[in-house]
């Protein structure tokens, strides 16, 4: 087995470690693994993947453990969309991290970034070089966007 610690291992939208909050969310647009889930207030049963003013951010997607034909990699509409909301996970970043512990923020393509951006109280906690554009960060307790 891997020691998904090592950068080497990094898969996106991969949970690290044994210890993560998943909730399950049905697509209303197809979502890829590692990249930052929204709900729009009023809509419980659903989740997208592009923000929105207002929206509140549930997590982010894991990589999914199976893939058909037609969505190989993604989550596509009407899919249960599984979100990491506490934890460790692979996500795809701007840039690496060399001032750890860094405040992680989202921008508006949907990747992560240590300059600016959308604030979800995302975390990484050890100074990394991206591999092949892939950021550990730590996901704990969702909030508004601030």
């Amino acid at each position: 087995m891997a020691d998904y610690n090592r950068p080497e291992s990094a898969i996106l939208g991969l949970p690290d470690g044994v210890f993560f909050l998943v909730e399950s969310y049905p697509a209303a647009e197809a979502i890829t693994p590692g990249r930052p889930v929204y709900q729009t207030p009023g809509t419980e049963t659903s989740c997208h993947a592009t923000y929105a003013g207002g929206d509140i951010f549930l997590g982010i997607a894991i990589n999914r453990q199976y893939s058909d034909g037609d969505s190989v990699g993604t989550y596509d509409i009407y899919d249960d969309v599984n979100i990491l909301k506490k934890g460790r996970i692979w996500v795809q970043a701007v840039a690496a991290v060399s001032t750890a512990p860094a405040k992680i923020y989202v921008d508006s393509s949907g990747l992560f970034t240590t300059t600016s951006g959308y604030d979800f109280n995302i975390m990484a906690r050890t100074n990394q070089a991206t591999v092949s554009g892939l950021l550990l960060v730590e996901v704990d307790a969702p909030v508004a966007a601030q």
